[in-house]
C-alpha cells in the first residue's frame, strides 16, 4: 500500500497536470502521490498513475501484442484501459492501482484492485473531488467539519463494524474492491469489474489436489521476490502461515526466512495451551532452517496503544490483536526486512467445506450428510449431533436457500471484512516501510478454490483439498491438527491487566453521545463478571468485542473534540 491524496478541481485541470509531475510531495495542496505509483504516462488526452506486480506484467506483456517489455505499469494499465474498459482489469489477480484524468472531458477515472488492497477514499464538494488512499488527508486537506454517520457508530457498537463503501463520516465513502470511480460533470459513477470467475472442474481427485498445489505454489513464489534474500513472515503455527512458510523454504531453500510469532509464556498455565502455538511454530523450524523471532506479549495491547491506531487508520477499527502484527512489523523492520508474507485468510479462501453439508441438506440428500457428518465426527472431539448443529441449523438463518455451495463460497468471499481488515493492516505496515504479500489473496487461487469440487473441501477433514495439497511440505503436526488457537484468552488478560484503568474509565465515563446506542447496566455487570471469572468469557461469547469496541468509539470521539475546540 502506498500512499496518495488528489485534489481534483472542476474548473482547472492544469493545476492537476502540474501537480503530477512533481515528484511525490504536495502541489499547492492539490496532489500528492508515493512515487513508487508515479509511473507517469502522458499524451495529448491523459495523463496517469499506475503499478502492478511484476507476475502480472509479465502475464499481460504475454498475453496483449501490443503491450511490451518497455512500457511503464501506467502505460501498461492505460492502453488495456483503452482497448477493453473496465474488463481490462480482470487480467491483474494481484495488487494494482490505476488513476487517469482525461484533459480534454475533465473526466477523473481511479480503480480499486479485486481484493482491495489499496483503499481508495473519496469525498465530493462544491470546488470538486478529493480521493485518498487514507482518509486523515481528506480531513486534513478539507476546510469542512464532517458529521459522524451514527448509523455507522450504531453498527460499530453492535458488532456490525465492516462495510466496503462507507465510513464513519457522512460525506466520505470508499471505492468497493474490484470496482471503479468515474468523476464527470461534476457526478460520480462507481462501476464493478469482474472478480469471480465460474468454470467446471471435472478433474480426478488426484489431479484436483495435484492443480490446488500448483496454484498455491504460484501464489506464493513470485518473480517479484527473486532480487530479495531476505523475507519475512507473520507466522503463528496455523495451517495457513506453516503452508506459506513451509512452501517457500521448500521450493527456495537459498533464501534466508524470518518467522515472527507472538509469545504467550505468561498466561496462566491451565488455558496458554489455548492460545500459545509454539508446539506447532517449533515443528516447522525442525524441518526447515528458518530464522525464529519470537517476541513477547505481556506487556503488549491494542488499547494501551489506542491513539497511535486511531492516529494512524484515521477512524475506529475493530481489530482487537492489531497490535500482533505491530510489533512483528516492527521488529522486521529492525531487521531490515521490507517484505512480509501473510497467510490471512487461506480459511476462507480454501473453505472449511461446511458449505457442502448446507447443501446437502436443503437438496434432501440426508444419507449423504450422515455419511460426511459421520466421516468428520470420527476425526474432531465432536458428535454427530453437535457437528449438524453448529454447520448446518445454525447457518440456516444466514444464508439465502436457493444458493449453491459454491456461491455460498462466494458470498462470504464477498464479505467486507476481508477488505476492511487488509486496509488497516497496510496502514501498518506502510509505516514500517514494510509491503506485505498476501499468497491466499491470489485471484487466480481463489479461482481454483471456488470451483473445485464441494466433496474435496471437506472429506473427513475440514479443508481436505489443502490438507492433500501440502503433504510432505508442511510438517504433519501441523497438517493435521483440527484446532484454532484461541486469542481471545489473551485479550481477556491483557484487558484485566493493561487496559483495566482506561475501560473503567469508560465505563464509568461514557461519552453522552453513545448512551443512547448501549446497554451501559449490561456492559458494566459482564465487566465485573469477567473479572472474578475470565474463563467464562474467553469461548461463545462477544462480550470482550463489544467492549473494544466501547473503549475505541468513546475515545474517538473525545479526540475528534477535543481537535475541534482547538481549532474553535
Amino acid at each position: 500500500m502506498n500512499k496518495f491524496f488528489l485534489k481534483i478541481l472542476n474548473e482547472e485541470s492544469s493545476q492537476l497536470k502540474r501537480g503530477l509531475k512533481s515528484s511525490d510531495k504536495c502541489y499547492n495542496n492539490i496532489v500528492g502521490v508515493s512515487k513508487s505509483y508515479m509511473s507517469n504516462y502522458e499524451n495529448d488526452d491523459f495523463v496517469s498513475i499506475g503499478k502492478i506486480s511484476k507476475n502480472d506484467r509479465l502475464n499481460v506483456i504475454n498475453k496483449f501484442n501490443f503491450l511490451s517489455a518497455e512500457n511503464t505499469d501506467a502505460q501498461i494499465l492505460l492502453k488495456l484501459f483503452v482497448e477493453l474498459g473496465n474488463k481490462a482489469f480482470e487480467n491483474f489477480g494481484e495488487n494494482f492501482f490505476f488513476f487517469k484524468y482525461d484533459f480534454n472531458n475533465k473526466e477523473a477515472f481511479i480503480v480499486r484492485d479485486h481484493i482491495g488492497f489499496n483503499p481508495i477514499y473519496y469525498f465530493q464538494s462544491e470546488s470538486g473531488l478529493y480521493l485518498s488512499s487514507n482518509i486523515k488527508f481528506i480531513l486534513e486537506l478539507s476546510s469542512k467539519k464532517f458529521d459522524i454517520d451514527e448509523k455507522m457508530v450504531k453498527n460499530f457498537l453492535n458488532l456490525d463494524p465492516f462495510s466496503n463503501e462507507e465510513t464513519f463520516y457522512k460525506d466520505i465513502f470508499k471505492v468497493p474492491p474490484s470496482s471503479s470511480l468515474l468523476y464527470k460533470d461534476e457526478s460520480i459513477t462507481i462501476s464493478k469489474f469482474q472478480k469471480f470467475k465460474n468454470f467446471v472442474i471435472n478433474d480426478s481427485k488426484d489431479k484436483q489436489i495435484k492443480d490446488l498445489k500448483l496454484n498455491l505454489k504460484n501464489a506464493i513464489l513470485r518473480d517479484e521476490e527473486k532480487a530479495d534474500n531476505n523475507l519475512g513472515f507473520l507466522f503463528s503455527g496455523g495451517i495457513d502461515s506453516s503452508a506459506v512458510i513451509s512452501f517457500y523454504k521448500y521450493f527456495k531453500p537459498e533464501k534466508n526466512l524470518y518467522a515472527y510469532s507472538a509469545n504467550y509464556s505468561h498466561l496462566d498455565k491451565s488455558f496458554r495451551h489455548l492460545t500459545d502455538e509454539e508446539e506447532y511454530q517449533s515443528e516447522v523450524f525442525k524441518k526447515y532452517e528458518i530464522k525464529s523471532r519470537p517476541f513477547q506479549t505481556e506487556n503488549l495491547s491494542t488499547l494501551s496503544n489506542l491513539d497511535f491506531y486511531l492516529d494512524l487508520i484515521g477512524q475506529p477499527f475493530f481489530f482487537p490483536n492489531i497490535y500482533l502484527p505491530n510489533q512483528a512489523f516492527k521488529n522486521a523492520h529492525n531487521d531490515k526486512i521490507n517484505k512480509m508474507f501473510n497467510g490471512s485468510d487461506g480459511d476462507t479462501v480454501i473453505s472449511h467445506g461446511f458449505e457442502y453439508f448446507q447443501e446437502l441438506f436443503l437438496k434432501f440428500k440426508w444419507f449423504k450428510l450422515f455419511i460426511e457428518i459421520s466421516k468428520l465426527s470420527k476425526n474432531v472431539n465432536l458428535s454427530k449431533i453437535e457437528i449438524f448443529k453448529r454447520t448446518v441449523i445454525n447457518q440456516l438463518t444466514y444464508f439465502d436457500f436457493s444458493l449453491s455451495s459454491k456461491e455460498r463460497h462466494i458470498e462470504i468471499l464477498k464479505a467486507p471484512a476481508h477488505a476492511c481488515a487488509i486496509e488497516i493492516q497496510s496502514l501498518l505496515a506502510d509505516f514500517y516501510n514494510i509491503e506485505e504479500v498476501y499468497p491466499f489473496y491470489n485471484i487466480d487461487l481463489i479461482n481454483y478454490c471456488i470451483n473445485v469440487s464441494s466433496s474435496m473441501k471437506i472429506n473427513g477433514k475440514t479443508r481436505y483439498i489443502l490438507r492433500q495439497a501440502i503433504k510432505d511440505i508442511v510438517p504433519e503436526k501441523n497438517r493435521n491438527r483440527n484446532d484454532k488457537a484461541n486469542l481471545t484468552h489473551a485479550l481477556i488478560n491483557s484487558f484485566l491487566t493493561i487496559d483495566k484503568d482506561l475501560i473503567e474509565h469508560y465505563l464509568n465515563n461514557p461519552n453522552e453521545s453513545l448512551k443512547s446506542f448501549i446497554d451501559l447496566k449490561s456492559l458494566k455487570s459482564n465487566w465485573i463478571e469477567m473479572i472474578d471469572n475470565p474463563l467464562k468469557f474467553s469461548t461463545n461469547s462477544n462480550f470482550p468485542s463489544k467492549i473494544f469496541s466501547f473503549v475505541v468509539m468513546n475515545r474517538w470521539i473525545e479526540i475528534i473534540d477535543n481537535n475541534y475546540n482547538k481549532k474553535s
